[in-house]
């Protein structure tokens, strides 16, 4: 672990805690949810509570019963996806059952906040600063972490920290560890009036307005999100002003909020690093193809509370690719081959028309919990379309 030896005789406040966790996102909210509930003591530092991601807020059905979510945070049902590939004509996907549940994330992340301190999770306003050198040179004593709270610099002592901070995660940079290869996205918040679209039909367009990179438009309660993504970040303005331009909406230029937002591409990344534990954004747990973030946020820190309650840490790597990552390398597999050419993304797109294909496709995405066979189906008649 990277220290920096300066500063700590300065710090007179100290706090304790089994684990520190750092991001109050759904990550680890969620960590500290489960970790509460299973009586170990943890601290959720948040930097920014107050903060909206720019985000769809797509969230499969099968999570809300899985991770025990209040249903009323939807603020819309979406029951189809409407698709569109970078040459063919759109078509529409619908669902035979189940939903996508649109969430507002300000309301989402802080409720899921209140639920970890209703089991006793401490939740405080702070960011993470830095690491501190052990006291003494005894590592045994446990991690010191540096905080900025109000203004005020504190320490806080844990035995592990679970890094939830997100694709700039600074726990990351404080460890020396190179930063994610991202996906870069521009989008904004427009009123449903100004799109012609339905409000239960979720749109993707793949390689239509930026080469190689995907847009989409996600209907919420008041409001609608729309955006633009790209490994290139100069492509993402235009991409995004030819999506307004096609629902009918006022040009970027003339819309408040438009912002600009990294995702983390998945390459693998460790989950674990000497005593601190990655989850999340920051572990670059954003599912490939479908950028689905989310669920996996909520489901990596579940594990990584897992691993600690049942007191192997080191578990959690193992709980995690058992349960996901088949499912992650297969769609990696799928963006490296097909998604990074336009012939490619129109093949593998078109093959999505299948009834087969789609109806495979929404029962691994909207419910996760019987994944092995459902990863099965899938490849089996996809395979048949595009990969033989």
């Amino acid at each position: 672990m990277m220290f920096i030896s300066s500063g700590i005789e300065c710090l007179e406040k100290c706090l304790e805690t089994r684990v520190l966790i750092v991001g109050g996102g759904p990550a680890g909210a969620t960590a500290g949810r489960f970790l509460a509930a299973n009586g170990v003591d943890c601290i959720i530092l948040e930097r920014f509570p107050g903060q909206t991601k720019p985000c769809g807020g797509g969230i499969p059905c099968g999570a809300f019963e899985e991770l025990d979510l209040p249903e009323n945070l939807i603020k819309n049902k979406v029951s189809s996806l409407r698709v569109s590939p970078p040459k063919s004509g759109p078509f529409e996907i619908a669902f035979r059952s189940g939903y996508i549940g649109i969430v507002e994330r300000r309301e989402f992340d802080s409720t899921l906040r209140d639920m970890a301190q209703a089991q006793g999770a401490v939740v405080m306003d702070g960011e993470f600063l830095r690491f501190l050198p052990p006291e003494n040179g005894r590592p045994e004593r446990g991690i010191l972490c540096e905080a900025n709270r109000g203004g005020e610099r504190i320490m806080v002592r844990s035995e592990l920290v679970i890094a939830a901070d997100g694709v700039n995660s600074r726990v990351r940079t404080a460890l020396g560890m190179k930063p994610m290869s991202s996906l870069y996205t521009l989008g904004a918040k427009l009123p449903i009036d100004a799109t012609m679209m339905e409000k239960n039909c979720c749109e993707f367009y793949f390689g239509r307005f930026a080469k190689g990179g995907y847009s989409w438009i996600f209907p919420g309660g008041a409001s609608v999100s729309a955006g633009t993504g790209s490994t290139d970040p100069g492509r993402l303005k235009p991409a995004f002003e030819r999506l307004l331009e096609e629902k009918g909406a006022a040009p970027a230029a003339a819309i408040q909020g438009t912002r600009g937002y990294r995702i983390p591409l998945w390459e693998g990344q460790p989950l674990m690093k000497d005593k601190v534990l990655f989850a999340g954004d920051s572990a670059g747990l954003v599912m490939p193809f479908t950028f689905e973030g989310i669920y996996y946020a909520m489901r990596s820190g579940q594990l990584a509370a897992q691993a600690i309650a049942e007191g192997d840490p080191g578990l959690y790597r193992k709980l995690w690719r058992h349960r996901f990552r088949s499912r992650f390398l297969l769609m990696k597999g799928l963006w490296r081959a097909f998604l990074t050419t336009e012939s490619g993304t129109e093949t593998l797109i078109t093959a999505f028309r299948d009834e087969r294909v789609q109806q495979t496709a929404i029962k691994l995405w909207l419910n996760k919990t019987g994944e092995r066979g459902s990863l099965a189906s899938f490849i089996n008649v996809l395979r048949k379309k595009v990969l033989f």
